[in-house]
């Protein structure tokens, strides 16, 4: 069934909306609705039919800070969102609650249950989600053909084993992989590398955290309310030495670059890196368009354990701004973006829904409408992942006191650190030190 079928099956849902637009308190019909610069042109087609549909036009600005939007004459309508961030940005959201209640479209059971349990606060949902990130080892196919050779004899493979990353790969087979794929010429302090096996993550968690939860620690102490940091654990420890030695190790250990280095255009985007552990589901459009032979598999896990958890789940999300005058518009504009139809305008684009039978719909396209990649990794993977920390400051405590110090680690120079437990244990006293600031001891 095409998606452009699908589309169509839409315009009976909308039957009860249009004559509930009638009775919009707003004096406008046009819907302000504020997204990401690389979404522009995106979604055009889901906003003419919505147009077309409703009579409502939706008006997008892209790459606008939303934090600077909210509170002035510019606030759009339907504020963007996500699970990480809906806590600290729930007093400028509307509760959907009662609009959900009476919707014929939108049920919270239609959504995974992690992702809308996020966006639940005291049994009142601020936000319905959208597209899906969940951590992936993303791979490029060309860079690993490329050492075929040497990466069947690294890991030991038969002439008819595959040399892409396996389901059951573990750091060690990481690691090993990553040096094959290293490119470089001189040696010591002297090697100038010109490609790596993997990329390094130093401005956001999405890397080093799967780590530490992957080796059973956490960035919390359990049962403190997500106010006490628990970093300084063996795991934590054990974690960090290992994303620090994959950037500053020797050449038989290292196979990602340093900080200096990640300035110098190494990049799987840029087609110099052979691995990403972790990433952006976001930037599989961007993928594509760069003309990238790409492929996911499940993240590799520690030696000896298997089974072990710590890839993240999020979801971007969306709600109504508390000031908007067009509610039920803009709940209307909610029940198309989230729903089935939503789901497949954004897969066009690289984006995987939260609803729950995502899966079946992309299994149902033509064809031609498939992404030439293994998308049944991405379901696999979710099972396995956790959602973040539920505590309203974790995005900006990671951005202002975590990275910024762990990215201390990952140079060599005037500035830099190499004693992990000292550097974590300054996070620790820093993350400790802000919530007794912000709840007392």
């Amino acid at each position: 069934m095409s998606a452009m079928y699908k589309f169509a099956k839409v315009s009976s849902l909308f039957t009860f909306a249009i004559s509930a637009l009638s009775g919009c308190g707003g004096s406008s019909n046009i819907l302000q609705i504020a997204l990401d610069i690389e979404d522009e042109g995106r979604y055009d087609e889901l906003f003419a039919y919505f147009t077309a549909e409703t009579g409502y036009e939706i008006k997008a600005t892209y790459g606008q800070d939303i934090g600077k939007l909210i509170g002035t004459k510019n606030e759009p309508d339907i504020i963007k969102t996500s699970t990480v961030l809906v806590s600290s940005m729930k007093e400028s959201l509307r509760d959907l609650t009662s609009l959900i209640d009476e919707s014929a479209n939108v049920s919270t059971d239609k959504y995974i249950d992690s992702l809308i349990n996020a966006l639940t606060i005291d049994n009142r949902v601020y936000a319905l989600p959208t597209s899906v990130n969940t951590s992936l080892l993303y791979y490029n196919k060309d860079l690993f053909d490329n050492s075929s050779s040497e990466l069947r004899a690294a890991l030991e493979l038969g002439p008819e084993e595959s040399v892409y990353p396996q389901a059951d790969w573990d750091y060690e087979d990481y690691q090993k992989a990553g040096v094959v794929l290293s490119k470089y010429s001189g040696s010591g302090s002297g090697r100038i590398y010109s490609q790596f096996g993997a990329e390094t993550q130093l401005t956001w968690w999405g890397e080093w955290l799967v780590y530490v939860n992957q080796m059973g620690g956490s960035f919390y102490e359990p049962d403190s309310d997500n106010r006490i940091c628990a970093l300084t654990s063996s795991e934590a420890i054990a974690a960090t030495t290992f994303f620090r030695q994959k950037s500053m190790g020797d050449a038989a250990t290292k196979f990602a670059p340093d900080a200096i280095e990640m300035t110098s255009g190494a990049s799987f985007m840029g087609g110099n890196v052979a691995m990403i552990f972790g990433g952006h589901m976001g930037d599989w459009y961007s993928y594509d368009a760069l003309g990238l032979n790409w492929d996911i598999q499940v993240l590799p896990t520690p030696s000896g354990l298997p089974d072990a958890r710590g890839g993240e789940i999020s979801a971007d999300a969306f709600g109504i701004s508390a000031r908007s005058d067009n509610v039920k518009g803009a709940f209307t504009f909610l029940e198309l973006w989230t729903g089935e139809e939503g789901a497949l305008q954004m897969y066009k684009y690289g984006k995987v829904s939260a609803l729950k039978n995502m899966e079946t719909l992309i299994s149902e396209l033509p064809e031609s409408e498939q992404k030439n990649i293994s998308i049944d990794v991405v379901f696999d993977a979710m099972d396995k992942a956790l959602t973040l920390p539920d505590e309203r400051d974790f995005s900006k405590v990671m951005r202002e006191m975590v990275m910024s110090e762990i990215y201390l680690l990952m140079y060599d120079g005037r500035g830099s650190k190499s004693d992990i437990v000292e550097v974590l244990t300054t996070i620790k006293n820093n993350v400790d030190a802000y919530y007794e600031g912000l709840y007392g001891g």
